[in-house]
């Protein structure tokens, strides 16, 4: 299939959703716009991030790349928490075999990063939505929109909330969702002033003319290819780097276990900021060695300091 021209795209073209998103001016009204009219809820403050890549645990397995990733977060003293995540694809056609899966996928790898390392409180992990916006219908009864949360079989009024949704939005379904929803899946399939019927649609529309005339948009499409395919690159050669490194200090703890003495926090910061790969050799073979953790901090030091 021939690549569509620049003023051809339409907001299910997920090169436009990724620029109109991604620019500095437009893209969290946009994004804010877009999910509180689809979800019909308020949505809060937001930071945006387009084409983020997941990578694998490694190099064996599969990464995931996020079209539209959507962080609402919410002020705690000082300090921000993310509360809800929302990942927002259009998606044409593929021959994808398996949508509910694929979709599972996803959220299992969105959800990995949503608690820090020995945090056990499992109500600091973010809602989550997972939304797929499709021009086909995937289920065969013409909604507009489909919206699944987990459920007890046995006795379904058990409430029971983890904090996901996965709702599949069909541009081309004519029952169900209001009618808000209807004119904004319209716009999203076909992304002109035709589509524009009501504020929403209206404000949308003024984001994309913007988008449409800035050259450096257009040039961002021709080039957006080439973009994409590095920065992937680059997060596989972090990621690699990063889980061999995380795997050797692994190793190194699980040894000093068998050893006299107990680990401190300071001595797992200490491995865990080492990211020199003969370091973390020479740290390894010491850590097979020690017979006590005390022993096995004093001769660390040396290969640390040099």
């Amino acid at each position: 299939m021939a690549r569509k021209r620049w003023d051809e795209l339409d907001l299910m073209d997920n090169e436009l959703m990724n620029i109109v998103a991604s620019d500095p001016n437009v893209g969290v009204p946009f994004c804010k716009r877009v999910l509180s009219v689809l979800l019909e809820k308020e949505i809060g403050n937001i930071r945006v991030n387009v084409q983020r890549f997941i990578p694998a645990i490694n190099s064996d397995k599969r990464g995931v790349c996020l079209d539209v990733e959507v962080e609402q977060e919410e002020l705690l003293g000082e300090d921000t928490k993310v509360t809800e995540v929302y990942d927002l694809e259009p998606h044409h056609a593929d021959g994808t075999d398996d949508y509910p899966r694929m979709m599972r996928f996803r959220q299992a790898k969105i959800d990995g990063r949503g608690m820090q390392k020995g945090d056990k409180k499992f109500k600091n992990l973010p809602d989550l939505y997972m939304i797929l916006i499709t021009d086909f219908d995937l289920f065969g009864d013409n909604q507009r929109l489909y919206t699944f949360r987990h459920q007890c079989q046995e006795v379904p009024e058990i409430p029971y909330e983890d904090g996901l949704r996965i709702i599949y939005f069909n541009t081309k379904g004519t029952k169900g969702g209001s009618q808000s929803i209807q004119n904004m899946l319209n716009y999203l399939q076909k992304s002109n002033e035709v589509s524009v019927v009501d504020e929403a649609t209206r404000e949308i529309d003024g984001y994309v003319r913007g988008i449409r005339t800035n050259p450096k948009a257009e040039e961002a499409y021709m080039t957006i290819g080439d973009i994409i395919d590095r920065e992937v690159e680059e997060a596989i050669e972090n990621n690699t780097k990063m889980v061999t490194q995380s795997t050797k200090v692994n190793d190194i703890l699980e040894l000093l276990e068998d050893a006299d003495g107990e680990i401190s926090d300071t001595l797992k910061s200490e491995l865990s900021s080492v990211t020199d790969s003969e370091q973390l050799k020479k740290l390894l073979k010491m850590a097979a060695k020690a017979d006590s953790v005390a022993e096995f901090e004093q001769r660390m030091k040396f290969p640390l300091a040099k």
